[in-house]
């Protein structure tokens, strides 16, 4: 039996990206079960109408499991959406909610991971998409040394559950939330997927595909591009903290 794949999708204030995202998961040609679990974190703009019009639409609507919380930040969606699919899943996706899965990313990275019991990550290349052109952005293939030195893993990668559950937090998060907060506040970092990938570099092997398999619309608004040193030294300390 194909294992069961759940998608966890964060959404805030990403209407004119979110349908699309979710469509991207439900064109997948991955022949398991697939699940999308979609928190919207508390948006202003009609994210959550556009998500309850396509689920009411799509034909999907046993597959989308729709939640909405008042905004508390990307770890804390992402937090919400694993303890909705952890029960019912074997391997958990993340998609960030501005971007999108080719076709064959969850049959492509499932088959990896499935190449060997100690695999417990698998990331992709993926298509810079920019207003007046796109680039295709290469990642470099897996390294201990290399993830310490970067953050090498993309954010929209496939775990396997029983490693997830592994690096759990003493809080019983995943994601820790004091590295990416509610943006209603500000930016307060992004950190989050860097410190998870070191956590899980500890208890599994990681591993690269490399082929474009996601497209990244890079919009001007993106969360990365805030990052400053400043709040990214902060944020190593906290993630240094518990090594």
């Amino acid at each position: 039996m194909k294992p069961k794949v759940a998608i966890i999708c964060a959404n805030y204030n990403y209407g004119r990206f979110i349908v699309s995202a979710m469509e991207s998961i439900m064109n997948q040609t991955y022949d398991g079960k697939i699940r999308l679990y979609v928190v919207d974190d508390g948006s202003t703009d009609n994210s959550f109408e556009l998500i309850s019009e396509y689920i009411q639409n799509s034909g999907h609507s046993e597959k989308i499991i729709a939640l909405r919380i008042q905004n508390s930040g990307a770890s804390a969606a992402r937090n919400l959406a694993i303890q909705y699919a952890i029960e019912w899943a074997d391997i958990i996706g993340v998609l960030d909610a501005d971007d999108a899965y080719m076709p064959q990313k969850i049959e492509k990275l499932v088959d990896k991971l499935m190449e060997h019991d100690e695999i417990g990550v698998a990331y992709a290349d993926y298509m810079n998409v920019f207003p007046e052109y796109s680039k295709l952005e290469f990642k470099p293939s897996y390294s201990k040394i290399g993830l310490l030195q970067r953050c090498m893993v993309h954010s929209n990668s496939l775990i396997k559950k029983k490693y997830l559950q592994k690096v759990m937090l003493p809080n019983g998060d995943y994601f820790d939330r004091n590295l990416h907060g509610p943006a209603s506040k500000g930016f307060i970092g992004c950190t989050e997927d860097y410190d998870l990938w070191i956590r899980l570099s500890k208890v599994c092997i990681i591993t690269h595909v490399p082929e474009c398999l996601a497209i990244a619309n890079q919009h001007g608004n993106n969360q990365s591009m805030k990052m400053t040193a400043e709040i990214f030294n902060q944020n190593t300390k906290i993630m240094m903290e518990r090594q």
